[in-house]
């Protein structure tokens, strides 16, 4: 399957085995900042937004591998959902504002949210989970039906297989 990256480069992914090739020009590019991943081609792939070095990312990944299941990935860190796309993904979902906030991240403490979050509005929220990828609850799906935060195989699998 193939699998496109933020760099507009292709990447074929099976379960043993990652081939990385660049763009026929050789040339590098910048991320699409705020793009909507449910528009991504493949048609048939979904948008997987995670943070590389994250452990329950990792095995979201393979799980999706393991499934076979086609996907676009988008490093948080690097390509960090805007706010209109973050309050997309949150109305569509039906979940409380708070689940799209990674509650056990130093971010989340080092700006006491506990404290903070309750006071903010939905805007405010939204805006502030835009600023930095690390605030964000990892990984998301975003697929044309679904929109999956945090991995939760029992979920995932009632929703995407």
């Amino acid at each position: 399957m193939y699998l496109l990256d933020s760099c507009d480069n292709f990447r074929v992914n099976r379960v043993t085995e990652s081939i990385h090739k660049s763009s026929e020009d050789g040339s590098a590019h910048s991320p699409d900042q705020g793009r909507d991943l449910s528009d991504d081609k493949p048609e048939d792939a979904i948008g997987f937004v995670c943070y590389k070095p994250c452990s329950t990312c990792a095995k979201a990944r393979v799980w999706l591998n393991d499934h076979h299941i086609p996907f676009n990935e988008r490093d948080i860190k690097d390509d960090n959902p805007s706010a209109s796309e973050l309050k997309r993904w949150w109305e569509k979902s039906g979940l409380p504002l708070k689940r799209f906030f990674n509650t056990s991240g130093q971010s989340y403490r080092s700006l006491n949210m506990k404290d903070r979050l309750p006071q903010m509005s939905n805007e405010e929220a939204l805006e502030l989970l835009a600023t930095n990828g690390m605030l964000v609850k990892r990984p998301i799906v975003v697929s044309a039906n679904n929109i999956l935060v945090g991995f939760r195989p029992e979920e995932w699998q009632k929703a995407l297989l």
